[in-house]
Formats: structure tokens, C-alpha cells, sequence
């Protein structure tokens, strides 16, 4: 008779507990907020931690973050640090969550973090979490082109030059606290709005897009070549300037290859000796000129190019053409070239215009709008 008793209890309990597994897996309400939750489009991992630690209401309020769904799907999520969290946009990075824990323990508060995560890689965020907490951090990470890594050269580079940040920061994404032509970075294939300059190298096998000879009528002899939409542009351009000003411009020299830029610095170094080649002639696989996308240019009038009715006509009119006028006297510091009045660069009608209107270099305008 025990024995039934006891059996009953346990049929009984056990009733009870499946009853309330039961009630726990179709809860209407559970049920409805689940599906909220995933219609608005977060994954069943993280509707589960934002359920179990009651912020439905906070998340529902709101539209899908990226951010916060990663965040909720990690096992780092601390609910201490949710109002913070949900101020955050996501970044690509591996350990985002233990990242941003880590940053809020060091007292960093969400714009200081949002700027640091923006600027980060997973190696440079590692090595920036090794120092101490660095009060005015946004004051150099607050500009979209700044780089964490970057951020003791901006230091020391603000501190030997005495700049303002924007500055600082322009300049030192460029390389200009670094000598020229050390530490590099590679350019990968060709684009109209491709930089290359004493920072930034071209493999000596890079060829650009859409290579075209140049007609004689366009250029000081037939052996000039260019890219065809570049060409099919300075045409236009020269028509115009010689209806407007009664002569044309010509192709001096456009594209030139890798070899031809090792012959011509070659040429210059042994005439004119280093300092002058090395002022005026950019190394192999740094010239613009290997872009396909530079032009020297010749009036038709003179010799000479500066101070010519063609070169008038072209600084006020080149970038309606797509085209840039590149080293100005008072920017050598910039972009490591002595003035050039004759060297001009194909970026396209809009791109060229927005440079031209902003008053940078195309290195300055690069940097703070392209490089990300």
C-alpha cells in the first residue's frame, strides 16, 4: 500500500512539473513577446537574454541595432552596462562586446568608445586596452578618418609642430612625420580617385584601366598615352580652352610606366643632382603619372607654361572638366612636390569639383573623406 502511495506522489509531482514546463513553453505571452522580438530582428540567442533580464520593453521601443543584437547574443553581456551599450553602433570586431566591458571598466564613457571602436582594428584595440585611461582621447578619435593605431604618432607629431588636431590627424594619416617613401602603403588596382603620392605605392607591374594613345593633334608628339576617359575629358577641355582664349592645351606627358619613371628619375638625378631630382621627381611606383590619370601640360602659345592665357584658363576652369590642379607653391609641405604649374589629375566633374571647392590638397581631401 506504501509502495501505491507512493507512486501517486510521484505521478502527482511529476504532473505538476510538466504542467508547468508546459505552461512555460506555449505562455501566450512569452510566446507574443518572442515573436516581437524577432520580427523586429533579433536572433533567438539574444531575445532570450533581453527576456531573462526584462529590457523587452526598452528594446521594443526602438528600432533593430546590430550592435545591441551582438552584444545580447555574447557571453560578455553585462546588464550593468546596457544604457551604454545602446548607444554604441556596431564595428566589426572580434571580441566587440569584451571590448566595450573593458573600456567601460577603464571609465571611458560612450563617446570616447564609439570613437575608439570606429577607429579600431582587433590588433590596435589590444594594444591601445594596455594603457591607462587617456582623458582627451576623443579629442584626436572624434574625426571619422582617425586612426587608433595611429594615436601616439598624433600625439608626438601635435606636440613637435604645434597644430590643431584636425590637422594633426590629416597629416599624420598621410605620413607626413614619417621620411618619404618609408612604410608605404599599397595601392590595390586602379580608380578614379586612387591616391598615390610618397606615401602611397603602385606595384611595378600596375597598369591603369582603359589605356588609349593620345591623337598628335592632343599632345607635343605621338608616343603620349593616357586613360580613355581621362583623354576623352583634357579633349574637351583643350577644345574649350582654345575657344575661349584662341589656343589649346597639349599632352606634354601622361602616362608613364614604371621603368620610364625609374629613367626620368635617373635622368634628373644625374643632371640636376639629388636634391632637385628628389624635389621634383618622384620615385618609381610613387608617381602619379603611372595612374594613367596625371597630365603635364603645354600651352600651345608658349614654351613656358606659367603665366600663360591657357594656364589662367585652366586654374579657373580645370575642375569643370574633372580635372585637379596638384602641387601649388604653398602646399610642397603636404604633398612633398615643388610647384608645378603645368601637372594636373583626372578625378571625374564631381569629385574634382568637391576638391577644388573644399581649398585642400587632393592628400587633405583624400584622407578626411576617402580612406574609409
Amino acid at each position: 500500500m506504501k509502495k501505491r502511495k507512493l507512486n501517486k506522489k510521484v505521478i502527482i509531482i511529476l504532473s505538476i512539473i510538466l504542467v508547468v514546463l508546459l505552461i512555460e513553453v506555449i505562455n501566450p505571452i512569452k510566446l507574443y513577446n518572442k515573436h516581437q522580438l524577432r520580427e523586429l530582428g533579433y536572433n533567438e540567442t539574444s531575445i532570450n537574454t533581453i527576456l531573462k533580464n526584462d529590457l523587452k520593453k526598452d528594446v521594443l521601443a526602438s528600432e533593430y541595432q546590430k550592435s545591441l543584437d551582438t552584444i545580447f547574443a555574447s557571453s560578455d553581456f553585462k546588464k550593468e552596462n546596457y544604457d551604454i551599450y545602446k548607444k554604441l553602433n556596431y564595428y566589426n570586431l572580434k571580441d566587440y562586446t569584451k571590448d566595450i566591458n573593458a573600456l567601460i571598466k577603464k571609465g571611458y564613457k560612450e563617446e570616447d568608445i564609439e570613437n575608439i571602436l570606429r577607429s579600431a582594428t582587433d590588433s590596435s584595440i589590444k594594444e591601445f586596452l594596455e594603457k591607462d585611461y587617456i582623458e582627451d582621447i576623443s579629442s584626436y578619435l572624434g574625426y571619422d578618418y582617425a586612426i587608433l593605431a595611429n594615436y601616439d604618432r598624433y600625439v608626438a607629431y601635435q606636440e613637435e609642430n604645434n597644430l590643431d588636431k584636425e590637422a594633426t590627424v590629416t597629416y599624420v594619416n598621410i605620413g607626413l612625420d614619417r621620411d618619404y617613401y618609408t612604410e608605404p602603403n599599397k595601392v590595390k588596382g586602379f580608380s578614379f580617385d586612387m591616391l598615390v603620392n610618397k606615401y602611397n605605392e603602385l606595384d611595378s607591374n600596375f597598369v591603369p584601366d582603359d589605356l588609349v594613345s593620345v591623337p598628335e593633334d592632343y599632345a607635343v608628339d605621338d608616343k603620349q598615352k593616357a586613360n580613355g576617359t581621362m583623354l576623352e575629358a583634357f579633349k574637351k577641355m583643350s577644345d574649350d580652352c582654345k575657344a575661349a582664349v584662341g589656343s589649346k592645351i597639349l599632352v606634354r606627358s601622361a602616362y608613364r610606366d614604371y621603368n620610364t619613371q625609374q629613367s626620368t628619375y635617373d635622368l634628373y638625378l644625374k643632371t640636376y643632382g639629388k636634391n632637385y631630382a628628389e624635389n621634383y621627381v618622384a620615385h618609381p611606383g610613387f608617381s602619379e603619372h603611372q595612374t594613367g590619370l596625371a597630365v603635364d601640360i603645354k600651352a600651345e602659345s608658349s614654351e613656358t607654361f606659367e603665366g600663360t592665357k591657357e594656364s589662367k584658363w585652366l586654374k579657373e576652369n580645370a575642375y569643370k572638366y574633372g580635372f585637379i590642379f596638384r602641387y601649388a607653391k604653398d602646399t610642397v609641405n603636404i604633398t612633398g612636390i615643388k610647384y608645378e604649374s603645368w601637372h594636373y589629375r583626372y578625378l571625374g566633374v564631381e569629385l574634382a569639383t568637391k576638391v577644388h571647392e573644399s581649398g585642400l590638397t587632393y592628400d587633405e581631401y583624400y584622407i578626411r573623406n576617402l580612406s574609409k
